[in-house]
Parts: structure tokens; sequence; C-alpha cells
């Protein structure tokens, strides 16, 4: 069986890794699938390092410049010119993707069965109440606005230029075959009236379980060292959110805290023997030796304080796909939630009552993350790659 996977465009390692996940832990197993992965020089350079086959072609082919231009219609063009030369270089059985919103013009046009990374974004079970209209998908923040395939392709489809056939299947994009949730039920919650509820499987998170180098280590040890009888509080946005964070960083500086964070703020060279900052760190380590842990609540991200049996704090990014979650993780007790500054003006004092809240040991429920913790460790091991293709082929 041939397996093409197609990770988001321009998503980085986000939506890479777990498509990377599911072929380690999952797939290469199976001597009868060859499974490729459509991705860029770059990516292509790190997968082979890790034994990973890719598509001998470059998704960019040295136009990078794409990413950032304004022509929306030559982007999309693009991006399914490319998709469809590597169709037809790997003729696969069977399409997994990630967030790669063209697929079905390569999947269901042609009769290939498609698997689809699939989170709380795209299946929102969220009480309405909770909601706020003006937030957006985090695809539609940072560097890449309007540039994801998401919105890229669907805002496109009442064009003229749109072949009436084309535009049916990428309405029905959030519909493949078969989807996978990289998350666990309690949390990633489906609406109880969803359609082909069969069709869902969850794996558990598929993140990386990543240790930090040598040097990084080295780093690490000499400043836990100086700040050995210090909370330590793990701070960090992801690597596109640009939501303000200093003033927090600062907060618990002055409250006696060591602060590890991946945030590149000025006020980490005002306090260089509290605040470590290095721009990716191996996040089960770091929070594995944080007392708190103060996140984006970006996908995967916020298993990692379950995993370790962690409190956490989660800031508002006006994102819908990680409010939602976020609001969630709140409701069972195992964090809480500080507004975007720009949604609610009393962020501030929301934010120092929960910190007052983890200081007093009353801002989480330790018996709830410890349960979420074992319903991790749970579908991990009873998730079946087998019976997911299995179900997608049949």
């Amino acid at each position: 069986m041939n397996i093409l996977n197609i990770p988001y465009f321009a998503g980085g390692l986000s939506h890479l890794i777990p498509l990377y996940v599911l072929h380690h832990k999952y797939i290469k197993k199976d001597k009868q699938i060859k499974n490729q992965f459509f991705v860029s020089n770059n990516l292509q350079n790190f997968l082979r390092h890790q034994g990973v086959e890719c598509v001998s072609m470059d998704y960019f082919d040295g136009k990078d410049s794409l990413l950032f231009t304004e022509d929306q219609e030559l982007m999309r063009k693009y991006l399914l010119t490319k998709q469809e030369e590597a169709f037809q270089k790997v003729q696969p059985d069977l399409i997994i993707e990630d967030t790669a919103t063209s697929s079905p013009l390569i999947a269901e046009k042609k009769g290939i069965p498609r698997i689809s990374i699939q989170r709380t974004g795209i299946f929102r079970s969220i009480d309405k109440k909770y909601r706020n209209q003006l937030h957006v998908h985090s695809l539609q923040k940072g560097g890449f606005t309007d540039k994801s395939d998401v919105f890229t392709i669907t805002n496109n489809l009442n064009s003229e230029r749109s072949i009436n056939s084309d535009s049916e299947f990428l309405k029905n994009y959030n519909k493949p075959k078969v989807k996978i949730i990289p998350g666990i039920p309690s949390i990633e919650c489906l609406p109880y009236n969803i359609a082909d509820k069969d069709s869902y499987f969850y794996s558990g998170p598929l993140i990386v379980m990543d240790k930090p180098s040598k040097s990084l280590s080295t780093r690490l040890n000499s400043f836990l060292r100086i700040n050995k009888n210090k909370p330590i509080v793990f701070i960090t946005t992801g690597t596109v959110d640009k939501t303000p964070i200093a003033s927090f960083i600062k907060h618990f500086v002055e409250r006696g805290y060591a602060v590890i964070t991946t945030c590149n703020t000025e006020i980490n060279q005002s306090y260089p023997d509290s605040v470590f900052f290095n721009k990716l760190l191996p996040l089960h380590y770091i929070c594995s030796i944080s007392d708190l842990v103060f996140h984006q609540c970006g996908s995967g991200m916020y298993h990692y304080p379950i995993m370790n049996g962690k409190a956490s704090l989660t800031i508002g990014t006006q994102c819908y796909d990680r409010e939602d979650i976020a609001q969630r993780l709140q409701q069972l007790g195992v964090s809480g939630h500080i507004p975007h500054p720009d949604d609610n003006p009393n962020y501030w004092d929301i934010f120092i009552e929960k910190v007052n809240q983890f200081e007093q040991s009353r801002l989480v429920d330790d018996k709830m993350i410890e349960k979420l913790r074992i319903e991790i460790e749970n579908t991990m091991s009873t998730f079946d790659m087998k019976e997911v293709i299995d179900y997608a082929i049949n």
C-alpha cells in the first residue's frame, strides 16, 4: 500500500509532528506500507535523517515567496498543481493529511480515501455562551494571515474561476472518510449530534516525548542552580502567536519565580538571572521540571502539563480553536484561563486572582488531572492505526 502524507504547507512542525508520530509509532512497523511525506526541502532533510521517506520534489521549488504573496488565487493554483504532481509520483492508495484543505481534489475527486487530523476548531462543541464571534481560527493569525489553505481556498469557492465540481469537493474538506482526533474524549468533545460518529478515532496526543540537547541541558542546569529555591513557571505562546506576554513574565519574576520561556521580550534582558529564554524548548521535559505552565493552548501543548501532573494557566489569543479548549480545561478544573487583553479589560485582575489560587493550591483539581492523565495513557495504548486504515479503505 502507498500512503501520501500532506501536512499544512505553511504550518512548520506543528502540523507535521502529528503525521510524523503516526508514522513512527504505528505505520512504519507494517512492511506492506510505503509511507511518504510531501514537504519542503528543509523538512525533507529533517525527515530523511529520521528514516522517513519523502516525495522527491520540493513543495515550493524555490518559490518560498509565495508564502507571503497577496495574490491568493496564484497561491491556490500553485498549491493544487504541486499536490497533483506529488499524487502522480506516489500514486497513493490512501492520503493522510493535517490541514491540507485542498486535498479533496487529489483524494475524493480521484476516489482515494482520505484520513484527516481534526481538532476542536473543526467540530466545535463548547456552549455558545463561551464563544466570541470576533475570534478567528489560529491559522488566520501570525505571519500567514489569510494565507492558509483553509481560508485561501474556501474564500474563493464562489469565484467565477472556480470549477463547480471542484468547489463541491473543497466544501466537503471537513468530511473525510476518517478523522483522527489527536486528543481524548473528555477534552476534545464531539457534538452530541455529530454525523458519522464511528468515523472519528481518538489517538491521544500525537506529540514528541523530547529531551534537551547536551548544550541546552548545560545551560538549563546552570539556570536551575542559580534559582534552586524558586518555584518554576514555564511560559510559552508557541511559534506564531503575538499576544503580549512581557507583563506576565515581569510579574512572576517580581514574585520570586524562575521563568523559563520561548517568548523573546525585552523583559528577559532586564532579569538575566531569573529568566531563561530559548526559542524552541523540549516541551515534555520543561513541563516536567516546572511547577506551573502558562501557555496559549495550542494543539498538543495543553497535553504536556496534564501528562506531567502540573497546574496550568492559559492565555486568550482570540483564536476560537484554542479558546474552546482553554474553556473546556477550566470547566474540568485542570487549568485557569486568562482572557486576551482586548477581550476583557479586567484580564489583569483575573490573572492576579488565578496566580493567587495557584499559590494557595486552589487553582486545579489534582484528582481530575490524574484522571485525565490516565485517560490519555489509555487512549494512546488502545489506538489502533490498522483499524483506522481498514475503516478508510473498506
